[in-house]
């Protein structure tokens, strides 16, 4: 049975709010999401089969998530994928726009995420080319 501790913490791994998570790094908010969680980089290699070396240079942003490592990170974490993404130009514009549709629109979060999905690999993409340009 939960005690009210871990069901606060659900709570906030369910929604995302974590205490200055607008300026937190990809890599900051998979470790916080894993601290709360309770898990060490080797339980968290069990349950997504992403390495613990590759979970340890995600954490300290030595190297860019890719959008599966997001998704099975974040299935792990019981989060959703776009909790883990760092903020995106766009992406308080599409929570606003999904918080503005009418009641009688049908469900919009999986579209949403598809959206937060796809801005991420465009982040992935974007340091990727800039990493390759300046080599």
């Amino acid at each position: 049975m939960c005690t009210t501790l871990e069901s606060n913490a659900a709570a906030l791994i369910q929604s995302g709010r974590i205490f200055g998570e607008n300026d937190m790094t990809t890599g900051t908010r998979i470790r916080k999401y894993r601290d709360l969680a309770g898990l060490s980089q080797r339980e968290l290699e069990k349950l997504t089969d992403i390495s613990q070396s590759s979970i340890a240079r995600l954490e300290r942003d030595e190297r860019i998530a890719k959008p599966y490592e997001l998704s099975a990170l974040a299935l792990a974490l019981g989060c959703l994928d776009s909790n883990l993404i760092e903020n995106h130009p766009v992406r308080e514009r599409l929570r606003y726009a999904a918080r503005t549709t009418p009641l009688t629109t049908p469900n919009v979060e999986p579209v949403k995420d598809h959206l937060f999905y796809l801005l991420e690999m465009d982040t992935y993409l974007a340091r990727a080319l800039s990493t390759l340009t300046s080599a």
